[in-house]
């Protein structure tokens, strides 16, 4: 056993090792808007280890008030269309983005936009607006972009919430009843795209001269919110804008989806035909873009095109909720299996049953899918369920940022799961200086009981040099410190 005066002079080395390295970790990597880049590709390098656990759950006990029944499209008998899917489940959940160690979420019951601390769930500010907000926030360069239904697309610091600009594509505040709410005659029922400095979005939710309502597709300035250009699109524009080189896509819901170029606005084309409509849609790394749910005959599927020149190329599969484009394989789900294609000539490697069809997101060595009151990480590799938790509601929004899964539902709730490390003697999601002093305490008993966590090699009641080891790697390799 080592003696007190070996264990003063390793903790002397130790503490100036760890010192030196103060300030100089990060937490891992953000999530900054919907599905975590501008193709929306649902892709993270950020590798969460197994099992997680949950470490805060957030709820006002309100549920989200989406703008469309979520309920199956009606079957159309003129068509022979049945089986069909909605094509707009937008706001069904109240969607994250996480940046720097915060959480930001917009809500469609209280017309506001919150910020979380993502260690702890707690609110760090809030702020109002006219109207409820439909759609996942976007973070770039400290700001924090989001629409409303009261017409206006802000942009607030992302630390304390202050309003930096706003603006709004008709200009003044006249209003409409819309799903028993007073909102904008132009409402933002998309997200908010930034890319190159420049903000673009689109407003208004009717097409036709009869209406005597107008739509807009806006890009503004990101710093200042000066108008850069503002187009009228054919038809109404509802989803998550894309980008790819010089084009942007904008989902159009119920109806097939447009593209333009980024520097003008310039319309470019529709893409599809007039029932391949759907809000869901990514762009992959070859340049395809993928959209649905379109309808066919016995059901929906997930389309595939030419993002260049909007032309069809196949069926990606279907019937499906949820496509992954990894970089040599495809991850497909639909109500009731789990698919993996290989995408080089579109076989299949393999297919298993899963009870989680809602959401899909992937990390380098498991994929997060959302089922009914759980979710779960599944094995690229089989398919396999390596790890499940139990959540309140329907999973409709994930994301991995900054050491942690978030997990949004159709109740409202937004629940956070980590990998608690040994080093994190307080389990407040921060390795410290505060942890390191704890450990410090009992590293110098001899005897130490229960050893508040310190004794993480044996639970032997005492911190010996290979509790130190240890702890001193988790010090290292944790992906979530922030010093003090």
């Amino acid at each position: 056993m080592l003696t007190k005066k070996t264990k003063q002079y390793l903790l002397i080395m130790v503490t100036a090792v760890l010192s030196g390295l103060v300030g100089s970790a990060a937490w891992g990597e953000d999530w900054p808007t919907y599905q975590h880049d501008n193709n929306r590709s649902g892709v993270t390098g950020e590798a969460l280890p197994m099992p997680l656990r949950e470490a805060w759950v957030w709820n006002t006990g309100r549920r989200p008030e989406p703008a469309n029944a979520e309920t199956p499209a009606r079957q159309d008998f003129w068509q022979n269309l049945y089986n069909n899917k909605s094509r707009v489940p937008i706001d069904n959940a109240f969607r994250v983005i996480a940046a720097d160690g915060y959480v930001y979420l917009g809500s469609s019951n209280s017309d506001k936009i919150l910020c979380l601390d993502a260690r702890t769930g707690e609110e760090v500010w809030k702020f109002y607006t006219g109207g409820p907000i439909r759609f996942a926030p976007t973070y770039a360069n400290g700001k924090v972009y989001f629409g409303s239904d009261d017409g206006y697309v802000y942009c607030v610091n992302a630390s304390d919430g202050s309003e930096i600009w706003s603006y709004s594509a008709i200009g003044n505040n006249e209003k409409m009843m819309v799903n028993g709410r007073m909102i904008s005659v132009c409402p933002v029922r998309t997200g908010i795209l930034v890319d190159g400095g420049i903000v673009y979005w689109g407003a208004g939710l009717f097409s036709g001269n009869q209406t005597g309502l107008s739509r807009h597709l806006c890009a503004v300035n990101a710093d200042t919110g000066a108008l850069v250009w503002k187009i009228t699109p054919p038809r109404p524009i509802q989803g998550y804008p894309l980008a790819s080189g010089s084009n942007l896509y904008m989902p159009s819901g119920k109806v097939q989806p447009t593209y333009y170029r980024k520097s003008d606005g310039a319309y470019l084309g529709a893409i599809g035909g007039g029932r391949q409509g759907g809000a869901y849609a990514l762009i992959s790394d070859d340049n395809k873009l993928y959209v649905g749910p379109h309808y066919s005959g016995s059901g929906s599927y997930i389309g595939k095109y030419n993002a260049s020149s909007g032309a069809s190329e196949s069926v990606a599969w279907g019937p499906g909720n949820h496509l992954i484009v990894g970089s040599s394989s495809s991850f497909y789900s639909s109500d009731t299996t789990l698919i993996k294609i290989r995408r080089s000539d579109n076989a299949i490697l393999w297919s298993v049953a899963s009870a989680y069809p809602y959401e899909l997101i992937m990390q380098p060595s498991y994929l997060y899918a959302g089922g009914d009151n759980e979710v779960a990480a599944i094995s690229k590799a089989d398919g396999s369920v390596v790890w499940t938790a139990p959540v309140n509601g329907r999973v409709r929004g994930l994301a991995v940022a900054n050491g942690a899964l978030f997990v949004s539902t159709d109740t409202g709730s937004v629940h956070c799961f980590r990998d608690f490390v040994s080093a994190d003697l307080d389990k407040d999601a921060e390795v410290r200086l505060a942890d390191f002093a704890a450990f410090t305490a009992q590293w110098m008993q001899s005897d130490c009981g229960d050893c508040g966590g310190a004794d993480i090699a044996g639970n032997d009641s005492f911190v010996n040099e290979d509790d130190l080891a240890l702890f001193c790697m988790d010090w290292m390799d944790a992906t979530y410190f922030r010093y003090e």
